[in-house]
């Protein structure tokens, strides 16, 4: 799995909360978008069901198990949850530690 498919995948995510949850987004969806935070179209609930999506989606199509929110990730000094760029930097770290 490469960088460019997490990113991509995690992009997905996004907009298909985003579509799920009736509300739209006019940014550009890329590695700069928000996902936590005043900029953010999450609201709390949004960010869980990306979350949880997000896991489901990596064991499904890559067969990794991986816990995006846990004790690791909040302790992190630059939240994981900031930019799909930074959910998907920490998501590759996750795969390349179980391989």
């Amino acid at each position: 799995m490469t960088k460019i498919e997490i990113e991509q995948a995690v992009i997905a995510s996004f907009k298909q909360v985003i579509t799920n949850s009736g509300k739209s987004y006019d940014g550009t969806v890329d590695t700069n978008t928000p996902i936590m935070g005043s900029e953010s179209p999450f609201d709390s609930i949004d960010l869980v069901t990306f979350i949880v999506a997000l896991e489901q989606m990596i064991e499904d199509d890559w067969s990794f198990s991986v816990t995006l929110a846990d004790d690791r990730a909040m302790s992190q000094t630059i939240s994981p949850f900031k930019t799909i760029g930074t959910i998907s930097d920490y998501i590759e770290l996750l795969i390349k530690e179980q391989q």
